[in-house]
Parts: C-alpha cells; structure tokens; sequence
C-alpha cells in the first residue's frame, strides 16, 4: 500500500490526512506549518496520499519529515475523494465511537500554510461540543505573482464570491453549509461512508451535505481563529479550467442533492445566459426590443463596474485595474459554463453513468 516512518509508541489521537499531486513548491511548507503547536508529534499520524506525483514531492517528505508518525499511500485513482478514503481507511486507531477518547481525521491540502496550533484547535472545536459533524476553517486566498494576487484579491471579496461564508475573516463562529477544509469524528466517516468517490470536484461539500442531513451531530462550524493561507493558480489557463470544473461539478453535486443550490449560484449562470442573448439579440432583434435589452445590459454594466472597484480598492495599484475585471470575468463566465454543460450532460443521463 505504502510505507511508514518510525513505528508509532503513543496513541494516536488524531490523523491528519494530505493528499498531494505534484507538490514540491509547497509540501515542505505546509508540513512545517502544521508541525507548529504543542504534542503534535507525539499524538499525531500524518498520512500522505499522492496522486501519481512526478516531481520531488515524495522525495522531500521521505527527506524531510522521517521523525514524524509518517504514511506515504499510493492513490491510483488520482482524485480527492478516493485519496481521503485511502487515507481514512488506513488511519490507525480503531476506537469508533464520538467522544473524547476518539480518534478524529484532520484534513490538509498540500497548497496551504496554516496557523500556529491549527491541529489543536481543531481537536477542541469538536471535544468541546459533540454536535458539531465537521469543525472546518477561514479560506483566505493569497498569490505568488501579478495575477494570482489579482485571483486572490477576487476571491477574498464578498462581491466577487457571493459572500461564502467559509472566506469571512471574523470575530465569531459560524455555522455554515460548508467550511474550507475540516475536522470530522473519525467515526462519523465511517458512519457516512466517507467521500463519495464519484466526485472529482466539490466532494467536500457534498459530504457536509450528509452531514446535515444523516448526523444527529450534524452542524458544521468554521473557527474564526483557523484562518488559513491557501496558494491560488498563477496561470490564466489554470483559472479557466479551475472554475469550469466547479460548474460543471455543480450540477453533478444536484442531481444526488436537488435542494442544495443557492440562489448566489445562479448569478454567474444567469450572466453567461444574458451574454448570450446579447449577442444574440443585437444580430436579430429590432427597435425598440433591442433598445430595451441593450438598457439592461448597461445595467448589468453597471453593477460590474461597481463590484470591480470595490474589490480595487482593497489593492489600488494600477495593475489591478486590467487584471481585476480579467479575472472576474473569466471566474464567472467559467462557473457558469461549466454549470450549463453540467445541465446538459444531465439531461443526457451522464451523471448516472459516473
């Protein structure tokens, strides 16, 4: 299956799960980060599921990180939902009960830094109240480069994401949909039967799904204190092709859970739909349709215009001014293309067939 570092001699209280795929630049980091707290070492397995890697990730955790419980797992299936049940399924402990003396399963992604005592804190957050299915974190996106900083600025902003409440940096805790990340019972997991591996995107939320539905300890909180630094794509490409995976993955996310969209949700895919029809509309209609639709587009225009400029002026430099309005174009024509193909293929029956 794989292979281990030290033999373990403490009980293992919590696992913390890493899935990785070609992540040099940042495992060394995110390891690092999460080693920063107190009894980590001694009460913590990490368990690391690569992805057919073909760069020096493995190489570098095998270098680096021998001291710790360490588990290097092979993931042939590549996505992130078989990499976490692969990860869950071969975690040490078999006490299998919610309650203090439990094992829980922490997840980290590969692409992010985190906060001094982030393991800890999750922990606490589900000691402290056994109602809570998953005890999840602050995404707060950052970027290396002129564009990914661009990404990140979008991302951050309420306007420009519809004001998720797991990208909130605040003062109290949240309970949500969804979280970034998570802190489940190791338990629960099972109880659920893990990530459902027909998902190659949005597992997360679709597992916190059945959290909300099937545990009787069923609310998910996001801790404001676990705020954590996730590294965006660098690359326009990478962009595209990110978020018309979340569309798409959107509509397969709907056909098992039908009441979980939001009305947030249907913005970018509105917006694609009156796109076209503009385009449309100004090769066939005539006056005074086309003078009506061409007043809505300047409308919508408008409400644009007032979105980019807020997100602007969090980081007025010059730069943004061409690169913002790129990026929150191409983020939500992305969506909701991918949520249209979605639709598409469902109606076809292919999400059965996955």
């Amino acid at each position: 299956m794989g292979d281990c570092g030290i033999e373990m001699t403490t009980q293992i209280s919590k696992t913390v799960i890493i899935p990785t795929r070609n992540e040099e630049e940042y495992i060394e980091d995110c390891i690092n980060s999460l080693l920063e707290g107190s009894n980590v070492i001694n009460s913590t397995e990490f368990i690391i599921v690569d992805g057919k890697s073909s760069d020096r990730t493995l190489d570098i955790v095998r270098e680096k990180f021998q001291h710790l419980n360490l588990k290097i797992l092979n993931n042939s299936n590549v996505f992130q939902a078989s990499a976490l049940n692969l990860g869950i399924e071969n975690s040490s402990s078999n006490i299998l009960e919610v309650g203090s003396d439990s094992q829980i399963i922490i997840r980290a992604d590969a692409h992010s830094v985190y906060p001094e005592n982030y393991l800890a804190l999750c922990v606490e957050a589900l000691q402290k109240n056994l109602e809570v299915g998953n005890a999840g974190s602050i995404q707060k996106a950052v970027g290396k480069n002129y564009f990914s900083k661009a990404i990140a600025l979008v991302m951050n902003s309420t306007l420009g994401m519809g004001g998720v409440k797991y990208r909130k940096i605040g003062n109290e805790k949240l309970e949500s949909d969804t979280a970034y990340l998570g802190c489940w019972w190791k338990a629960d997991l099972l109880k659920l039967g893990g990530f459902n591996e027909d998902f190659q995107i949005n597992e997360d939320y679709e597992l916190n799904i059945r959290i909300r539905k099937f545990l009787n300890n069923n609310s998910i909180t996001i801790n404001p204190n676990l705020i954590v630094d996730y590294f965006v794509r660098t690359n326009f490409l990478g962009l595209l092709k990110q978020f018309f995976r979340y569309g798409l993955w959107k509509t397969k996310t709907l056909s098992i859970h039908p009441d979980s969209l939001k009305k947030r949700q249907l913005a970018p895919v509105l917006f694609v739909l009156f796109l076209v029809s503009l385009i449309i509309g100004n090769l066939i209609l005539s006056y005074p349709y086309l003078e009506i639709l061409n007043w809505i587009g300047a409308i919508v225009g408008l409400f644009w215009l007032i979105m980019i400029i807020d997100i602007w002026k969090d980081s007025p430099k010059i730069i943004n001014v061409f690169l913002i309005p790129i990026v929150v174009l191409s983020m939500h024509i992305s969506w909701g293309l991918g949520f249209l193909y979605g639709l598409l293929r469902w109606t076809r029956g292919g999400w059965n067939r996955s």
